[in-house]
């Protein structure tokens, strides 16, 4: 429904490909790619990315964007407004993410299971999705990241940092941000979308369930 997001990758696990393509079909999504995912967040991501690279994963490659989106399925309500200010700011500083205030404080405990120091709240912030950036750097980030990165890492932004130098752009984005973790989280996101049509809150529970992770690329 964004215009100028030009490709859509979906990654998903291998035993639901199948099921996801028929989604996409059934409601004929034309922009959409559906891609294996790895074992890890991280190798998932990466083989989403290499559909604009590598022939590995798909019969043909797609036209290599200058930005590239990268966010998560279990955070369904991603506004356009959002899109466009990680965008900007990954075209500016080569990559962004969004950012929210922490709402409780991060301890840390020792061996022993007691209270080893905290952190200062105010100092910190949580980093969410979605998050953007040149598609050179990101890719480079993850082609030359070790096996320990891809199956016990987390943060793109941190590839980014880590392998490439670039200081992302943080964005504080709006409330609706937050994810999908625990049951009892799909009643919060049912009040959401109370009002919305039913076939579109039976898409919701279906990506939710099915998807590891979504690369968006714009332009």
């Amino acid at each position: 429904r964004i215009s100028w997001i030009s490709d859509i990758i979906v990654v998903v696990s291998p035993e639901n490909i199948e099921t996801m393509k028929s989604i996409i079909e059934k409601y004929g999504h034309k922009r959409v790619t559906v891609v294996q995912g790895g074992i890890t967040r991280h190798r998932s991501i990466f083989n989403g990315l290499k559909v604009f690279a590598e022939s590995e994963l798909t019969n043909h490659l797609l036209q290599k964007p200058e930005v590239v989106i990268i966010h998560d399925a279990v955070r369904p309500f991603v506004e356009e407004d959002t899109l466009s200010k990680v965008v900007t700011a990954a075209k500016e500083y080569g990559a962004a993410g969004a950012i929210r205030p922490l709402v409780s404080t991060v301890i840390a405990s020792a061996a022993d299971g007691c209270l080893d120091h905290s952190l200062e709240r105010a100092r910190y912030r949580a980093s969410e999705m979605p998050q953007a950036f040149l598609f050179d750097i990101i890719y480079k980030a993850y082609q030359q990241c070790t096996d320990y990165d891809l199956d016990y890492g987390t943060e793109c932004l941190h590839l980014a940092l880590k392998y490439c130098e670039i200081n992302a752009k943080l964005v504080e984005g709006p409330a609706d941000l937050w994810k999908v973790t625990y049951k009892r989280d799909l009643y919060a996101a049912e009040s959401i979308v109370k009002g919305m049509c039913s076939s579109f809150w039976l898409s919701v529970c279906i990506f939710l369930s099915l998807i590891n992770s979504l690369v968006c690329c714009s332009f």
